[in-house]
């Protein structure tokens, strides 16, 4: 097994517990442009997603043959 104080974790009372995660160290402004790119991942997702929604309700029209 692994020698106490590793970062493999930890056995206390019985149960094994993960490592404890630490945040690394950013620079200036690097969380800012992470966040950045999060929003426009989250952006293009979601007009992805409404673009998906408006094709299954076009392809179901154009099933049900409803004229209008």
């Amino acid at each position: 097994m692994s020698a106490e104080g590793d970062d493999q974790g930890s056995i206390s009372q019985g149960r094994w517990a993960p490592p404890v995660y630490t945040w690394p160290k950013l620079a200036d402004g690097e969380l800012e442009l992470i966040r950045k790119r999060q929003r426009d991942r989250a952006r293009i997702t979601g007009l992805l997603l409404g673009a998906f929604v408006i094709l299954f309700f076009l392809i179901t029209i154009a099933k049900t043959g409803m004229n209008w």
